[in-house]
């Protein structure tokens, strides 16, 4: 099998992966395993990137042993653990120099749809499961995917791509319908994230279309666009009110009891959802542990004391100061900005805030196999 249908195999897998482990089928391990033992087997017999992908392998190799054999936390355990930690850092150095034969636009745009039409038939069959306890007191809805966050992450990271590439084929119709259906995934599931993400994509598309939608137009008619942006301004913060992300935060801030709005507090409480009480906590977890655990981390099992959910102090806390080092080494070392299109760094710059804000990209596959794939060329 040629390597390009071996990539389009699996991207177009990916949605169904997700659901598979949401019903705790192990399968989702074992394709993404297969697909990592795969594209590490073509960079070691094509001896490209050596001087990074065996250092970064025997890492990989003692991180398994280390977890399975000293923390003790399982075959399955150690071998995800080894999955999440060298899945990123081997996608990007598979796909920098990889140009894919097809246009990567037109395939991501389809795996976009499958997610949003596997989720959207979800909720209208109510097959699906809440995002929240009820004992939350919050409201929103995952679907058929084991994380919401993830869901969110993807559907974030996708829009600016495929919506940018079907505005450049004049495809506004299909455009205008799934800025929509994103949205109403958005006020399904409640999340901040994604709300925060498809308005960032539309005002991205708008100011792509500035010229001809507004510097191009007489003095009379940039006071009307003006007029029109301040009066969906004031609608938009008015439903947005209305929706299950807003009615999450007030529920959060009343739980933790956060009056000031502008403060650290809100920004940690209700922002942040206590991410950065979680990071103190790790830290000082962390801090007190032996020399091994410092170097090579608490492990990614250890249930002693939450994730923070800030990927990049979940690398730290989890894979120690050497896997932190070179997990992040090869990551900066290995992608070209330069090389990479416009709408591409969107994406990529879009996902590196989520891994700052709620996390599950960097060491989770589902998310951060888009990453890689973003790093690389098409025709």
């Amino acid at each position: 099998m040629k390597k390009e249908y071996f990539i389009i195999i699996f991207l177009l897998l990916g949605p169904f992966l997700d659901v598979a482990s949401f019903l705790g089928f192990p399968i989702s391990i074992l394709v993404r395993g297969i697909f990592l033992a795969g594209i590490l087997f073509y960079l070691y017999i094509t001896k490209k990137e050596r001087n990074l992908l065996i250092p970064i392998s025997i890492l990989g190799i003692i991180i398994f042993f280390y977890q399975f054999l000293y923390l003790h936390f399982g075959l399955l355990p150690s071998v995800s653990a080894v999955l999440k930690f060298l899945y990123l850092p081997i996608c990007l150095l598979f796909f920098k120099n990889y140009i894919m034969p097809f246009q990567k636009q037109k395939l991501l745009g389809i795996v976009l749809i499958m997610y949003i039409g596997i989720y959207l038939l979800s909720y209208l069959t109510g097959i699906g499961a809440d995002a929240y306890l009820e004992s939350d007191g919050k409201s929103g809805f995952k679907g058929l995917f084991s994380s919401i966050n993830e869901f969110s992450a993807i559907l974030v990271c996708l829009l600016p791509i495929v919506t940018n590439y079907w505005m450049e084929k004049k495809q506004l119709l299909l455009m205008i319908i799934l800025v929509i259906l994103s949205i109403l995934c958005s006020l399904l599931t409640g999340t901040k994230i994604l709300m925060g993400g498809i308005l960032f994509t539309v005002i991205y598309l708008i100011w792509q279309e500035r010229e001809r939608l507004f510097l191009s137009r007489t003095r009379n008619q940039k006071i009307g666009i003006c007029s029109m942006i301040i009066v969906f301004s004031i609608c938009g913060c008015f439903l947005f009110t209305k929706t299950r992300t807003y009615q999450n935060m007030i529920v959060q801030q009343k739980f933790f009891e956060v009056e000031n709005i502008v403060s650290l507090n809100f920004i940690n409480r209700v922002v942040y959802n206590n991410r950065l009480t979680f990071l103190k906590e790790n830290f000082d977890y962390f801090k007190n542990q032996d020399v091994i655990k410092i170097l090579l981390g608490i492990g990614m099992e250890n249930h002693d004391i939450k994730m923070v959910e800030i990927d990049i102090f979940d690398i730290l806390f989890r894979y120690g100061i050497i896997g932190f080092i070179a997990f992040c080494g090869t990551i900066v070392v290995t992608i070209n900005w330069k090389k990479i299109n416009k709408i591409d760094k969107v994406s990529i710059l879009l996902l590196l805030m989520i891994s700052f804000t709620s996390g599950h990209v960097l060491i989770y596959p589902a998310v951060s196999i888009y990453l890689g794939i973003f790093t690389s060329q098409s025709i």
